[in-house]
């Protein structure tokens, strides 16, 4: 998984592995010591509303980073083959996209009709 952090924008990218992991309900987390603290990083595939949530949390020794994301939204993001776009929901002025690596992703892209 990588995070990148520009602007407004949140994009967390994973890869063909980590989707399959998602889809099957586990979580997927990062850690990078950044000057003295933790940077937690990570996926949840059990969201339970209906728009992909990003969460913040700072405590003494950690900064958590989070991606909550419904189901259905794992499955739409398997079901649209290989796409640049992936998934993006706008909340306020920040805008969070969670895609596939399209160096890692095998699948087919699926043609919008």
């Amino acid at each position: 998984m990588n995070v990148r952090l520009k602007n407004q924008n949140i994009r967390f990218k994973i890869t063909q592995e980590e989707l399959e992991k998602l889809l099957i309900g586990d979580c997927l987390h990062i850690d990078l010591n950044l000057l003295g603290k933790n940077l937690i990083a990570l996926i949840n595939p059990k969201g339970l509303s209906d728009i992909m949530e990003s969460k913040l949390a700072v405590d003494e020794r950690d900064i958590y980073i989070s991606l909550i994301v419904p189901p259905d939204h794992v499955q739409k993001l398997a079901d649209m083959g290989r796409s640049k776009e992936g998934l993006q929901q706008k909340i306020g002025n920040l805008t969070i996209t969670l895609q596939v690596d399209l160096k890692s992703d095998k699948r087919q892209r699926v043609d919008k009709a």
